[in-house]
């Protein structure tokens, strides 16, 4: 069945004094360019409006390889010579799907990141006759707690909705007799334009996909992304690395500079780690790294030579070199606070945070040319945003009440232009969005960097709900892996169990733990995460476990050309310690791929009984099962086998890798 045939795409609605935008629209004059590209063709429609002067430019783009799928971008225009009336409400997707009374209508979500185990768990919410459901992020960045993408599964077909906006967006599914009303935007616009004053709006993207399946949905969305959006380097996508990061033995001895940082380098050269990360513990003075960001200096007596030796080390070595940086938080008392406070934007309830206002040229100049320079001068490969305030109390603070909306545009708008400038300037930057862990992920960030590190559940935060922190692992991965194809994560334990929770996408670590030093579920009050760090192995220290570790680095470099395929749940992907967790990616160009399951610390439940997706019965294929490292020899059977399959983990918490190839 095909939907777009039966709705308007693209489908955008605003208020213009009040009137509604079809009025509007009706009175206005249009125009449609077309423009043939490699990957599909680009459309301009403009719609000028000569009694308000105003105009709209939609931009929409297609895909010869996705012909199904469409993407736009609306920008609204004052061309005249006096300003506008005010401008509501604007929703860059407003639509209707026919839906039947008495058909079951599925909308397909996902929690966003907010440093809790349960980050990026699927959602299936009904969307009953005369039901509504809102999703929108909290504060202003586009994945605290929602992720900005849908699935809305239809009686044989349905779509998939993407939501382009890195800052404070709304997605609305209505249901009422004549179906689904859709519409998307950001959350709050009340604005007039100056005179030759243009804006944009948050981009939309919808996927359409028939048949019973949604996952086939959610695996063309990862597809595109893959082909379209994904940032490449020399026309290659760009990889989550396996990095090596002191960051945590910094917060656990404060300690951190050269000798310490070649010290680790060398010794992760040996064990197949290609990044050396260098997180928050290098610039500022003798203050805590949180309360220095805005002093973008380096700290001359942790690296006395710069940090240029440690990337050139990196290099040597056949590393990169990652280096973190928070340039959009501006503490009270740092260096751009006290030199251009004209730069930055206020919230009268947080005094010692300000925000850098990307919106104003002259402070996007400033940062831009900042970070530019360290990254010419180092020899940054990769370049890391943190993001660790919620920025939208800063730009509804600056808004006059006519004006309502515009300092977020223009501060998104400057985020992009920063971003696209460095990348401009400097073609073999990567660039990792950090933001609290994995809080602005969207359509717009995803086509120009990775989220390295998807949520500081990850980080010492989850230490101390023990094996909890493998659940969560799980949990956040798989939970993300469902809607995007490459990103990172944190690792603090090289069993099969501890490493493989974390092994989708990439990965970085600074600590080896042992199992027996995380607290069991009747000791998370006593051990602190001070405790549980304070029995981990860096490698700083000559008892690390490096062959463990190589061992476990060797068998994610044999499984990663996998993490591009196609991506299954093959089990309710929940956070209860009692249950199993399952997941496997299928490549269709190979006919092969992998299935890892995990039986967690909790569970009553040595086997399961599951299914592998897209295999077919009667191919015959060469099978390994592995509950360690070391892969066990293949045995050839048919796929009818791995499509009634039973796993057996006795050891409780307990993993296995199963592979499978095609034979040909």
């Amino acid at each position: 069945m095909k939907i777009f045939s039966k709705i308007n795409i693209p489908s955008i609605s605003f208020l213009y004094n009040k009137e509604s935008s079809e009025e509007f629209i009706k009175k206005s004059t249009q125009k449609l360019i077309t423009e043939k590209i490699t990957s599909g063709f680009i459309y301009r429609q403009t719609i000028f409006n000569s009694a308000t002067d105003v105009k709209i430019t939609i931009f929409t783009r297609t895909f010869d390889d996705f012909p199904d799928a469409v993407e736009w971008i609306t920008e609204i225009e004052n061309c005249g010579d006096r300003k506008t009336s005010i401008i509501e409400d604007i929703m860059p997707l407003d639509m209707m799907i026919p839906a039947e009374k008495d058909e079951k209508i599925l909308l397909h979500h996902a929690k966003g990141s907010q440093c809790r185990m349960d980050d990026f768990l699927p959602l299936t919410t009904e969307l009953f006759p005369s039901s509504k459901v809102i999703l929108a992020p909290e504060g202003g960045r586009s994945s605290n707690g929602v992720l900005p993408f849908m699935n809305v599964q239809k009686s044989g077909c349905g779509i998939i909705l993407g939501v382009g906006w890195s800052g404070q967006w709304k997605a609305e599914f209505n249901r009422d007799d004549s179906g689904i009303h859709i519409k998307a935007g950001m959350e709050k616009t009340h604005l007039f334009l100056h005179p030759g004053e243009k804006i944009r709006t948050p981009s939309i993207l919808i996927i359409e996909w028939n048949g019973d399946d949604f996952e086939k949905g959610n695996n063309l969305l990862r597809q595109l992304l893959l082909k379209h959006y994904i940032p490449k380097i020399k026309g290659k996508p760009v990889n989550p690395p396996a990095a090596q990061c002191l960051q945590s033995y910094f917060y656990l001895t404060g300690k951190a500079g050269e000798t310490i940082e070649m010290t680790a380098l060398k010794k992760a050269a040996t064990i197949g780690i290609d990044t050396y990360w260098i997180d928050a513990c290098w610039y500022g003075g003798k203050g805590d790294w949180w309360q220095e960001v805005g002093s973008w200096v380096i700290n001359e007596e942790k690296f006395p030579n710069g940090l240029k030796p440690i990337a050139d080390a990196s290099h040597k070595a056949g590393m990169k070199f990652l280096l973190w940086f928070e340039p959009e938080r501006v503490r009270k008392n740092s260096i751009i606070h006290k030199e251009h406070p004209e730069f930055l934007l206020i919230n009268k309830e947080d005094s010692g945070n300000f925000l850098l206002n990307l919106g104003m040229p002259e402070a996007l100049n400033y940062i831009k040319n900042l970070v530019s320079d360290y990254i010419s001068n180092i020899g940054i490969d990769i370049y890391r945003q943190d993001f660790n305030i919620d920025p939208l109390p800063y730009w509804r603070a600056a808004d006059a009440d006519d004006r309502q909306g515009i300092t977020e545009i223009r501060y998104i708008e400057g985020l992009y232009k920063l971003w696209d400038e460095l990348i401009q300037q400097h073609p073999n930057i990567a660039i990792d969005n950090c933001s609290s862990g994995g809080r602005r992920i969207d359509l717009e960030t995803i086509s120009r960097s990775l989220p390295l590190w998807p949520s500081d559940f990850l980080d010492i935060c989850g230490l101390n709900t023990g094996h909890g922190v493998y659940t969560g692992s799980q949990c956040i991965k798989a939970g993300l892996a469902r809607w995007i194809p490459l990103f990172g994560g944190g690792a603090w334990n090289f069993t099969p169990y501890g490493f493989r929770s974390v092994i989708i996408g990439g990965f970085t670590f600074g600590f080896n733990i042992d199992d027996k030093y995380f607290p069991s579920d009747d000791e998370k009050k006593i051990k602190t995460w001070e405790y549980i760090l304070s029995h981990g192995k860096t490698l700083l220290d000559n008892d690390f476990p490096l062959d463990l570790v190589k061992s476990a680095i060797n068998e994610w470099k044999t499984i990663k050309e996998f993490f591009t395929g196609n991506f299954y749940l093959l089990l309710p992907l929940t956070i209860s310690y009692h249950d199993w967790c399952a997941w496997q990616f299928h490549r269709e160009d190979l006919d092969s791929g992998i299935a890892v399951f995990f039986r967690r610390h909790e569970s009553p439940f040595p086997a399961i009984e599951t299914s592998l997706r897209e295999v077919k019965p009667d191919q015959d294929y060469d099978v390994s099962i592995s509950p360690d490292f070391t892969e066990k020899p293949r045995k050839r059977i048919k796929g009818q086998k791995l499509l009634n399959l039973k796993i057996t983990i006795r050891q409780s918490p307990g993993s296995v890798l199963l592979r499978y190839s095609h034979i040909k």
